[in-house]
Order: structure tokens, then C-alpha cells, then sequence
């Protein structure tokens, strides 16, 4: 009798527990759920990936010494086991090169973020870009041997087909239900803004408060029509520069940076917020989602893949272009808010993370 291994799903490092992470452990959940064994494949878990799930998760890590010449090593050793690479699914851009370097092919792969997303996009030296353009390459060989790439939404789809000349799979992430349930805010006095994010630069915070600044310059003050607070939760290393950028525009007194913020202080949050802003630049955007299926409307970027399915809901204030055009949107955005127009409007159609998994696991051919 054959036995069918395990899929194994590659992250290279798991240095925090982001929105990846938890990707990749809502499929490890639904193949669980459904009888298909499964397990974690790392080079170290510096978070303990097991206090986050509620099934028996097998964490394999390698720990390799040295670096990246040791941690290939590592994984073409673990890869020379008999692995079967068609039940191999590696969570990202690094993950990808990796095991492409290692000799993987036939491998799926869960494509989150492409070279636009990184960090250092905007600014890029020629030598970032000219290995960016080698990274893409051997990438692309691994991607076109034989295996499925998976993608969030349109954005990465066109970024996939311009890097690595494929034609990715699109399989729409959805958000956990909030605890709380579904309720729609009344505005009564005080105006809550919130952002959740890391506090660095791509999340493109500087644009929140350039906006804030700018609507309270109007004629008649933002601030003289509604008592408008932003509440910002996450860390990053960005935190200071914006807090000193808040306070050269005059509006620190209503910009307040909490930090890491705890599950229940979360909830709370969400609670008293009437207004959930994300103007980034990304692949798609779960914390939207899941603002959404709290009960508060969203403002965001067009460049975010949530976007594709938020253009046309009362829900939704999707902009394009710079700083210069949040401004009327993030205005538009807080008067409709205020007034209530997304009342008694349907949500638009967001798939769970089960029905998002069922859709990874089918294109892979698992089920």
C-alpha cells in the first residue's frame, strides 16, 4: 500500500506572525479538517507557530548554522529525502527562490508579495534591481516546472505574469468573522479613524497624515465639523518619524500611535472605530476584510488587492493616485461615514478562509 506523504508548506523564516503566516495556517486547519496530513516546513519558527492554531500542527525545523549557503544546504538535504514536490507549497517570494535553488520542481506556490511590494520599491539602486531581475529568473524556473501559483487578486496576477511570465491562479482570501459580530456604527460626536498595520513606510501612514493636515487647513477645519481622532495599532520602525511628522502638522494632539495592541484591546477598538484606513500599497488586504465584516466601512488604495471586489459598495472608498488624491477621498470617506449612507446596504460578496483554502488545495490538485 502506498502512502501518501504529507504537504508540506515552506516558510523560510517565520520571524513574526503576519498576514502570510496566517495563510498559510488556515490551509494547514482546512487540510487537517479534511484527513489530508500536513505539516510546517521552516528554517526556524522564532514565534512558535503552534500557540496560533487549534489543531495538531507539525512544525519541521531545520535550524541550519551559518547562512544562506547553509540554509540551502539545509533544505536540498530535506528536499533529497523523498519529498514528493507536488505536495510541496512554499508561502512567498523568498520561499520560491529558495527552493528553486535547492533543486524543487513540480512545486506549488502561495504568492503573496512580488518585488513591487517589497519595502525598497520606490527606492531601489541599480545593483537591487539588476538582482531582483536575477532573482525573478531563477524563480520563474521553478515556478513554470509543473506546479500552480497561487495569487489574491488581479494586482499580483499582472505582477506574476510581468516577473516570472506565468499566468497565476487567482483564489480571493478572506478575514475572520469578528468576535464581536456584525454592527453598524452611529456617529455621535467623536469620529474614529484606525489603521492596523506595521508602522513602515510602504503602509504609506505619511499619506493619513499629510491628508489629516491638509483637510485641517480647509476654510472650515476638519476638525470643526467632526472630532476626529486616528488611532494606529502596530509596531514598526517608522513610529517616531510619524509622530515627529504629526506633530510638525499640528495634529498630534489627534494622532495617537499605540503600539502592539493585545487581542482584546483589538476588539475594542474596532468597537468605537467608525472609519478603517489603508492606503497601502498590497497584494490584498485581510484587515479591510475583516473591518468590513465588523460593520466599518473601509478607505483604501486602488494599488490594494481587496480593492477588485470593493469598487462598487457603499461599504468602500477606493482612490487613486498620490497623497494629493486621498485627500478629497479620505474627506468624502469621513462624510459619508458620518451621514450613515453605507446603512442597511449588503456587504459585498468576501470568501472565508475555508473557502479560500478549498479553492488552494483543489488548484493543487490535493482534493
Amino acid at each position: 500500500m502506498t502512502t501518501v506523504p504529507p504537504v508540506e508548506i515552506f516558510i523560510a523564516e517565520v520571524e513574526a506572525f503576519g498576514g502570510a503566516e496566517r495563510a498559510d495556517l488556515a490551509l494547514s486547519r482546512w487540510l487537517y479538517e479534511h484527513g489530508i496530513a500536513n505539516r510546517i516546513l521552516t528554517y526556524r519558527d522564532s514565534v512558535g507557530l503552534s500557540k496560533y492554531v487549534s489543531h495538531p500542527l507539525e512544525v519541521v525545523a531545520l535550524n541550519p548554522g551559518g547562512g544562506f549557503r547553509s540554509k540551502l544546504a539545509a533544505l536540498k538535504q530535506h528536499f533529497a529525502g523523498g519529498s514528493e514536490q507536488s505536495r510541496l507549497i512554499v508561502s512567498g517570494y523568498q520561499p520560491a527562490l529558495h527552493a528553486t535553488l535547492a533543486g524543487a520542481r513540480g512545486f506549488h506556490c502561495l504568492m503573496h508579495d512580488t518585488p513591487a511590494l517589497f519595502s525598497d520599491a520606490a527606492h531601489r539602486t541599480l545593483k537591487a534591481k539588476l538582482r531582483i531581475q536575477l532573482q525573478n529568473f531563477l524563480i520563474a524556473r521553478g515556478l513554470r516546472s509543473g506546479g500552480t501559483t497561487i495569487v489574491t487578486s488581479e494586482f499580483l496576477r499582472r505582477e506574476c505574469r510581468k516577473d516570472f511570465g506565468i499566468d497565476a491562479k487567482i483564489a480571493r482570501m478572506g478575514g475572520l468573522p469578528s468576535a464581536d459580530g456584525f454592527h453598524e456604527r452611529v456617529y455621535s460626536e467623536t469620529l474614529n479613524l484606525l489603521s492596523v498595520s506595521r508602522i513602515e513606510r510602504n503602509k504609506r501612514i505619511d499619506w493619513m497624515l499629510q491628508s489629516l493636515a491638509a483637510l485641517e487647513q480647509d476654510t472650515t477645519p476638519l476638525s470643526s465639523r467632526f472630532d476626529w481622532h486616528l488611532r494606529l495599532a502596530g509596531k514598526g520602525s517608522q513610529i517616531d518619524v510619524l509622530r515627529t511628522m504629526a506633530e510638525s502638522l499640528g495634529i498630534a494632539q489627534r494622532v495617537h500611535f499605540l503600539g502592539f495592541v493585545s487581542d482584546e484591546d483589538l476588539r475594542q477598538l474596532i468597537r468605537e472605530s467608525h472609519l478603517f484606513l489603508m492606503p497601502a500599497l498590497q497584494g490584498f488586504g485581510i484587515p479591510a476584510v475583516e473591518a468590513l465584516q465588523s460593520g466599518m466601512p473601509v478607505l483604501l488604495h486602488r494599488e490594494s488587492g481587496v480593492s477588485d471586489i470593493l469598487l462598487d459598495t457603499p461599504w468602500a472608498t477606493v482612490f487613486e493616485g498620490g497623497v494629493e488624491a486621498m485627500t478629497p477621498a479620505l474627506r468624502q470617506a469621513m462624510f459619508s461615514t458620518a451621514e450613515g449612507r453605507h446603512f442597511g446596504q449588503p456587504l459585498p460578496p468576501i470568501n472565508s478562509e475555508e473557502e479560500w483554502a478549498e479553492r488552494v488545495a483543489k488548484l493543487c490538485h490535493w482534493v
